[in-house]
């Protein structure tokens, strides 16, 4: 098999989301021939096998390679992959200026002559400034934006030679909102606000990822021993693996990711006292099955408390019997090494399953919200809401589900416009929810407003993108 059947391999074990063998083909065929096309491509496959570091090294690589082909697109898409990277490995600030690097790219702005568009959000001490508010705002000034939500037929427009961008736009601005979300929660001086990343990013040698180089005559490379990790395939990590836990949470709730690969939805059995939660079993990252339990940092109330299990992750999450703001999640641990803090004369355990166990919650947002979400009953308060970037559309194919796409890049990590559309929805006022309908419906789709006292004595044009024309139906 020649090295671009190989690499079609690849790309197609990557849809399938088959890292392991998405990450073989692609490395094989990546030895001929650095495509940044197939460097975009592996660094996808080594955010689903959790190689975070290595993903940032082939985004950057992945850059250069387009610039060598003048390949803006590309260009763009290789700082998609950037911010993904950072944002998985903590760095925020740097994951938000990748962000905003998409965003002028696919907006046709110039980066040349030294320009770097994050200067403007890092201060003297280099911490990032940026807030929720301000990327709403530059939503609003974007074209692909706009004060009401303007998506314009957005299958439409892809048609029309206008999507690739809105479309990279679109998944920018979800990955920027959710970024800044958890930092607005963070200190001022937190490490993760610290921004280090610039448009153009070091230089890179193509990493081997440990294997052994073909042949002597091909471009540089740079051999890095890897250390193996869990997978679908059933490979394993070192033993001094650390589990991989994050946790986000709100005044009334804690939201935590317990990342492990391989679960069993039908024998993982999750069970929440009043201040404490066990997992049994648990696949860790070095391939054994044990008990896992958290004292946690407060109380709960059990009953209200949620679990959803997937392949890749279990997702809890913990209703506070009492508002306020925890240390962290609390003292984790196997059940033997936290030993017997579980007391079911005192503690009734509740452990109800979900019927949605293919929806996670985001672990970057207080409550159920994510690419997929599990409902919890309670119902979150203003302050603790994720953000809101919602696209409508008129096309005939029905709106566009930019949670389905934003998952199939960033299944873990990543939210869905569809479920933050229908918790703004849910959790407007009676007279927001009627601005929401009356502009919807009015605009054909390509308007969304929640401000009452704006549409109520008007009617709401159609504002088709730019290159698209609005047409009635008879």
């Amino acid at each position: 098999m020649g090295y671009v059947e190989t690499a079609h391999a690849g790309l197609t074990a990557l849809d399938a989301r088959n890292y392991d063998l998405a990450l073989t083909n692609l490395t094989t065929a990546l030895s001929s021939s650095l495509n940044p096309k197939w460097l975009i491509a592996r660094s996808k496959a080594l955010v689903g096998l959790s190689r975070f570091a290595e993903a940032l090294h082939d985004a950057d690589l992945a850059y250069h390679t387009a610039v060598n082909r003048s390949n803006r697109e590309l260009m763009t898409e290789a700082q998609h992959r950037r911010a993904v990277a950072y944002n998985r490995l903590g760095e925020l600030a740097n994951a938000d200026a990748c962000c905003i690097y998409v965003q002028w790219m696919t907006e046709k702005k110039s980066l040349t002559g030294g320009v770097d568009p994050a200067d403007a959000f890092t201060n003297e001490n280099g911490l990032w400034t940026a807030t929720l508010e301000d990327a709403k705002k530059e939503a609003q000034e974007s074209q692909f934006g706009g004060s009401a939500t303007r998506d314009a037929g957005m299958a439409g427009a892809m048609q029309q030679n206008q999507g690739p961008s809105a479309a990279q736009w679109k998944l920018s601005d979800v990955l920027r909102r959710q970024i800044l979300f958890k930092l607005d929660q963070l200190d001022g001086q937190d490490p993760a606000r610290k921004r280090t990343a610039r448009v153009v990013p070091p230089k890179k040698d193509f990493n081997r990822l440990g294997e052994a180089a073909e042949s002597k005559d091909k471009e540089p490379v740079v051999v890095e021993a890897q250390k193996p990790v869990v997978s679908s395939a059933g490979a394993t990590a070192p033993k001094d693996t650390t589990l991989r836990i994050q946790d986000f949470q709100s005044a009334t709730s804690m939201s935590a990711s317990i990342f492990s690969k391989g679960n069993d939805k039908n024998t993982v059995k999750v069970e929440f006292g009043k201040d404490w939660v066990t997992v049994d079993p648990l696949i860790y990252p070095d391939g054994s099955k044990k008990s896992f339990a958290a004292k946690l940092a407060g109380e709960v109330d059990p009953e209200a408390c949620k679990y959803t299990v997937m392949p890749s992750k279990i997702e809890l999450s913990l209703n506070k019997a009492q508002p306020g703001k925890w240390s962290g999640l609390g003292k984790t641990g196997t059940v033997e090494e936290m030993g017997a803090f579980k007391s079911p004369t005192t503690d009734q355990a509740s452990s109800q399953p979900t019927t949605t166990a293919t929806a996670p919650m985001a672990s970057s947002a207080p409550v159920e919200s994510k690419t997929e979400a599990t409902q919890d009953k309670t119902k979150p308060t203003e302050a603790a809401q994720p953000p809101v970037s919602s696209y409508p559309t008129s096309s005939r194919g029905g709106p566009k589900n930019w949670d389905k796409i934003l998952g199939e890049d960033e299944e873990e990590e990543e939210a869905g416009v569809n479920d933050f559309f229908k918790k703004l929805y849910k959790n407007a006022t009676p007279e927001q929810q009627r601005a929401m309908m009356k502009s919807f419906t009015e605009s054909s789709g390509t308007s969304l407003s929640t401000d009452w006292n704006d549409v109520k004595e008007r009617t709401v044009e159609t504002v088709p993108p730019e290159g698209v024309e609005a047409k009635k139906w008879k």
